[in-house]
Order: structure tokens, then C-alpha cells, then sequence
């Protein structure tokens, strides 16, 4: 009979140990679950906060061009009359300053640092157009940065490296 009571104390000792094996195995899997999905939370909060601050960014160019616009004389296009009631606004496709870069950082100096990167063939003139732009895109693509041909402060940050002395 004794024999029999300690068969079965260790039976269900053998069972306690096998099921909290089990729950501490599920817990680390859900645990492993949760925080693969907090750092893709992480990761779309700075997607989102990049979002807001190019937002910012245009919200800042639109105010100047529409004070810029009722300023006297400034309802006057190269195409005639601002419509007020335009369904879809122009957008102007040639690159310019104020649409690529992002930093306090003059152009001319931005250039140098492109050229001195290896992926600006263009002259250093000082004017943001579409070479500069590409130069932009190609530095990003081959640094790891997002690809977008804006100078922000991430592509400023490893682009400044290039400035020789």
C-alpha cells in the first residue's frame, strides 16, 4: 500500500513538472509574439512620425506660397488668375530648393558633399534641381536610408561626413 501511494505522489509529481514545463514554453512564445509586434508598433510610430514632419514641411511651403499670393500683385500665375476653386492643384515637377531639402544647409555646400560622395556629377551652382535631386535618391539608396531624394536630417547627418576640410 505504501508503495503504491508513493507510485502515485510521484506520478503527479512527473505530471506538476510536465505541465509547468509546457505553460513556461507557451508564456515565452507569446512573450516572443508580443515583442515582435511591439517593435513593428515601434517601427509605424517612426514611420508616422517621419509622415507628420514631411507633412509639416509642405504645410510650411503652402502658407509662404499663399501669402506670397495675396501679397498685391501676387494673384498672378505664369498661366494667368489663381483659380479658387481649382479640383486639383498644380504641382510643379522640377525640383527646387524648398521641395528637396529639408536642413538649414546651403546648396552649394550640399553639393560638394554629393560629389565628394561619388554620386553628383553635376556642377556646384548652388541650385536644387534635378541632378541634385537624383544625387539625393542615389546617396540614400546606397546608405540605407529612405530613398525619397529629400535632404532631411538623417541623410544630412551621414551625407555631412563626405565635407572635406
Amino acid at each position: 500500500m505504501e508503495g503504491k501511494v508513493l507510485l502515485r505522489l510521484f506520478l503527479m509529481f512527473v505530471l506538476a513538472a510536465a505541465f509547468s514545463g509546457c505553460a513556461s514554453t507557451q508564456l515565452k512564445t507569446e512573450n516572443d509574439q508580443l515583442q515582435a509586434r511591439v517593435t513593428d508598433l515601434e517601427k509605424d510610430q517612426q514611420a508616422k512620425d517621419s509622415q507628420i514632419v514631411d507633412l509639416q514641411y509642405q504645410v510650411k511651403d503652402l502658407s509662404s506660397k499663399v501669402d506670397a499670393m495675396k501679397a498685391p500683385g501676387g494673384d498672378q500665375v505664369a498661366n494667368g488668375p489663381v483659380e479658387t476653386e481649382q479640383a486639383v492643384p498644380q504641382v510643379n515637377t522640377e525640383a527646387s530648393s524648398a521641395q528637396i531639402i529639408r536642413v538649414k544647409v546651403g546648396v552649394e555646400k550640399i553639393q560638394r558633399a554629393l560629389k565628394s560622395a561619388g554620386v553628383y556629377t553635376g556642377p556646384v551652382d548652388g541650385k536644387a534641381g534635378a541632378g541634385t535631386k537624383e544625387a539625393i535618391i542615389e546617396f540614400q539608396k546606397s546608405h540605407g536610408l529612405k530613398a525619397d531624394g529629400v535632404l532631411g536630417k538623417k541623410t544630412w547627418d551621414k551625407l555631412k561626413a563626405y565635407l572635406r576640410s
